[in-house]
């Protein structure tokens, strides 16, 4: 008799648990796994400071349709170095997209660049406005930076901050010149 219960209680228990996780699967099959991102460029060898135009497509592989989005762009340095800051990178770092219908997709434009020379991983991340599934991203684009030969900022920007100095430091001394030939007198 003991047994009849609890054969009874295991299975009651485990009907529970699948009903419990039917809505959580089936909702992430038609969330998360509706959506990917590609890119239509794997790497991209730059001078630094020029501007590299990549693409992105955001395609709904569900059966319903996808609320509306929202796609981040990001940078991370894969080398240690140079800070990374993804607004000196680009003017546009999100776009907002309405919803995609099943089997749709979505192109957007991004227009980037880096200040600094290094290797950094580009890369687009699409999320829901109403927040209904994870975070997801595009395959990495590959950026090597080399640096600007012609105009290479560790040499310029010591040069730009010192040249105001000149004109006050000769105010300076010609009204200290002054002062000693008066003085004089």
């Amino acid at each position: 008799m003991r047994l009849k219960i609890h054969a009874k209680s295991r299975l009651l228990i485990a009907l529970i648990v699948l009903i419990g996780l039917a809505p959580a699967t089936a909702f992430a099959q038609t969330s998360t796994d509706a959506v990917t991102v590609t890119i239509d460029m794997d790497s991209a060898s730059i001078v630094a400071g020029d501007w590299i135009t990549f693409h992105t497509a955001i395609r709904n592989t569900g059966v319903s349709a996808t609320p509306p989005l929202v796609a981040s762009f990001n940078v991370a340095s894969i080398r240690p170095g140079p800070h990374v800051d993804p607004e000196d990178w680009s003017p546009l770092r999100y776009q907002y997209i309405d919803a995609i219908q099943p089997g749709e997709s979505v192109e957007l434009e991004w227009e980037v660049h880096t200040l600094f020379e290094g290797d950094f991983a580009v890369y687009v991340t699409v999320v829901s406005q109403d927040n209904h599934f994870e975070p997801v991203g595009s395959p990495t684009l590959r950026v090597h930076a080399e640096p600007d030969n012609v105009l290479p900022l560790n040499e310029v920007i010591p040069v730009v901050a010192i040249v105001p100095l000149f004109p006050l430091a000769l105010l300076l001394l010609t009204g200290r010149s002054k002062g000693k030939k008066r003085a004089a007198k």
